[in-house]
């Protein structure tokens, strides 16, 4: 049965367009190893990442995210086993929404900022991997 973490992160530096490629490819070249899909999103600073596969590999691919440099206030707000994974043919999915977008996927006025998006994931982390599962899985289409 397939195990999904969600978590989001500061990034500790802006990313540029080649970092964000160099991360991406680093990413579905390891994911494909280990058999991990998933989807990426980054905006404005923030990332938003669904990691779903075989538990202990998730569990200890968030613990190395969670020491890279490249990330702060490392938040895992979702995670359980699921019946199907969201996105099985992504070895890495990638999406860079604005702030409004990602509002409204939240289910929150358009005009919320990032930082009120992450609010309300404490406030609620169950119903917002669903809401941004649907979502991504919509745009990765």
């Amino acid at each position: 049965m397939p195990y999904q973490i969600m978590y989001s992160s500061q990034a500790t530096e802006p990313m540029t367009v080649t970092d964000l490629e160099k991360i991406l490819a680093d990413a579905r070249a390891g994911n494909e190893a280990r058999n991990v899909t998933g989807a990426l999103v980054y905006v404005d600073g923030v990332f938003f990442q669904l990691l779903e596969g075989e538990q202990a590999v998730v569990r200890n691919l968030m613990a190395n995210i969670a020491r890279d440099t490249r990330h702060q206030s490392v938040k895992v707000f979702y995670e359980a086993q699921v019946d199907v994974r969201a996105f099985e043919s992504w070895s890495m999915a990638y999406l860079a929404p604005t702030a409004q977008e990602m509002s409204t996927w939240a289910g929150l006025p358009a005009t919320a900022t990032v930082e009120e998006v992450l609010a309300d994931v404490n406030r609620d982390p169950d119903r917002v991997p669903r809401t941004l599962i649907t979502a991504l899985k919509a745009l990765v289409r």
